[in-house]
């Protein structure tokens, strides 16, 4: 009795394995649905809708999902966004896009990469950093000289992704004001931190030294140089060709191996401003 009953259970068994209503396999992954929202706000901020070329985005296709990379997380079954490359904006995009900020509801968005143009508007949002970002690069490059696109400063909270930034470039934009102290935080970056041909004005900040990379600020509106920066042998001097820089260089500062070393950082000036050449020789 024991052995058939063993019989009927393995041969139920069998049946419900090959019955077409048998037990249900996992179910299809989806988009996390944080990711879902937040895409949804890019997809308007930026709008996708009149994306040129081949770009025809399809809110419920990521296939469609212009320069957006997603992963997979096999723990929880569903799909997130890691990367977003936003392809060259005078060739595909509309005018007026901006970047939203619910950017920052991306948890797991390690990329972020615009190659805009004059047309970009708003800042940066702040949001953004709320991100694991290991790599943030945004231009706003384009043929109109008198508009730069993004504008406003460096929001302070770029500090929050020290742990994590590896890589960092913000080129060609109006964006301007006071570098926050907190870039100074950034002591993961692995690459030289490029700053140029934006509008940062004032004094040169001393934060830049705290960064184990060079610092290229080329190209920006700067007036003062901190003179530190020479007669302190502490971190690196940045490169500050096309500033504002001008006036009497301390007799301390050329005294320094330092000065000697590395004057070329400030020799070639805008037109207008600059240092005697006598303190070249």
């Amino acid at each position: 009795m024991r052995k058939l009953l063993t019989l009927l259970s393995v041969g139920l068994l069998l049946a419900a394995c090959n019955n077409d209503n048998g037990p249900a396999g996992p179910a299809e992954p989806l988009m996390n649905k944080q990711d879902s929202l937040a895409i949804v706000a890019f997809y308007h901020s930026m709008k996708c809708a009149e994306w040129k070329g081949g770009f025809h985005w399809d809110l419920k296709d990521t296939d469609t999902w212009g320069g957006v990379t997603v992963e997979y997380d096999a723990e929880k079954n569903e799909y997130r966004v890691v990367r977003i490359e936003v392809p060259t904006a005078e060739d595909y995009l509309p005018d007026g896009y901006s970047l939203p900020p619910e950017l920052g509801d991306l948890t797991r968005l390690r990329d972020f990469i615009v190659w805009g143009d004059s047309r970009m508007t708003g800042e940066i949002p702040k949001e953004i950093f709320n991100c694991p970002l290991e790599c943030l690069y945004i231009s706003a490059k384009g043929n109109n000289e008198e508009r730069k696109g993004l504008s406003g400063s460096i929001p302070k909270e770029i500090g929050k992704v020290a742990g994590t930034l590896k890589w960092l470039q913000i080129a060609n934009t109006n964006i301007g004001g006071k570098i926050p102290d907190e870039i100074g935080l950034l002591k993961g970056l692995r690459t030289t931190l490029y700053l140029q041909d934006n509008e940062f004005t004032g004094k040169v900040p001393l934060v830049f030294r705290e960064l184990p990379v060079g610092i290229y600020l080329v190209s920006n509106d700067f007036t003062e140089m901190d003179w530190r920066y020479f007669t302190e042998d502490i971190g690196n001097v940045p490169i500050l060709d096309d500033n504002c820089l001008s006036g009497e260089i301390p007799e301390e500062v050329l005294e320094t191996e330092r000065w000697k070393k590395l004057c070329y950082s400030v020799q070639y000036q805008r037109e207008g401003y600059g240092y005697d050449k006598k303190y070249f020789k």
